[in-house]
């Protein structure tokens, strides 16, 4: 019941433990890798939200351990009623590395979260120290375009740990009307004001999603350079719940946009076949990660 570690338990080789899930990533399942290499998944039982959960679903599973997206006192209510032992799964701002120990000592996959670990801090520290030679005053910036069910192209995100990460600056940091989750609206005044290098539009996964042609039929995004570019590239890692695996694959991904001189095609292809591996398991995982940017 933790969207969050539902895709570290799979990258801690141990998705077979999984007996049921929450509603919220049964509903989102085309979002998650899982759908893809995993599709048998699909048919595991709905626990129910996480703040409803449905207790006779649960109970009848009898399972060992719940994890569960939520604080203390939601865990407590729910090991109360089940009698089951509850962790509560809250992954922090950054790179809460953490997470993956701590489930990793819940479902017996100590060996394998320092694995993962040490892979993707590697990954990050290594991008990092091959980007701190893009001068300051060649440092790109970006816009993020989200999903939403309004298809509103003037909703982003304030902050993106993918892109910080790449080196790009993200064009919104500046927005002044943000909610509890990181969203901004903006007007297109202060939009076309920002003249992003880039606009990273994150992945389309329904006939209502804003797609590549809608933002190069808006007659606003039309004054973009941007646009007249065709500097238009799909992402998917700002819809789907933090996954680190795919927050600094994505970076590299941009840093290959953004800086192809310093992030060749040959490093970002190694990085990437190289996170996937250690992760989740995918071998010369490069040519289907490209195609799911297309």
């Amino acid at each position: 019941m933790a969207d969050n570690a539902f895709q570290i338990v799979k990258e801690l080789g141990a998705i077979e433990k999984v007996v049921g899930l929450d509603s919220k990533t049964k509903g989102y399942w085309d979002l998650y890798l899982m759908s893809k290499i995993n599709p048998e998944l699909s048919t595991l039982p709905d626990l129910g939200k996480t703040k409803s959960p449905n207790y006779e679903q649960i109970l009848s599973l009898n399972p060992d351990l719940i994890l569960l997206k939520g604080n203390k006192e939601a865990a407590d209510l729910l090991q109360s009623k089940t009698g089951v032992p509850v962790a509560a799964i809250v992954s922090k701002s950054g790179y809460d590395f953490e997470i993956y120990s701590l489930i990793g000592k819940l479902i017996g996959k100590e060996k394998t979260a320092e694995i993962v670990i040490k892979e993707l801090k590697s990954q990050k520290e290594k991008l990092e120290s091959l980007l701190k030679a893009v001068p300051e005053n060649q440092k790109k910036c970006a816009y993020i375009v989200v999903q939403n069910s309004k298809g509103n192209l003037f909703r982003t995100l304030k902050n993106a740990d993918s892109l910080a990460l790449a080196n790009i600056s993200n064009v919104a940091a500046s927005a002044s009307k943000v909610d509890e989750w990181g969203f901004a609206e903006v007007s297109k005044e202060e939009f076309l004001n920002w003249e992003p290098d880039f606009i990273f539009l994150d992945e389309p996964v329904s006939e209502s999603s804003i797609t590549k042609k809608t933002l190069l039929d808006d007659a606003t995004y039309q004054f973009l350079s941007a646009t007249k570019n065709n500097q238009i590239f799909v992402t998917h890692s700002f819809s789907c719940p933090k996954d680190y695996v795919f927050v600094i694959s994505e970076a590299y991904y941009y840093a290959h946009i953004a800086y192809p001189e310093i992030i060749s095609e040959k490093e970002y292809k190694a990085a990437i076949n190289s996170i996937f591996e250690k992760t989740y398991g995918l071998k010369n995982y490069y040519e289907e990660w490209e195609k799911s940017h297309n």
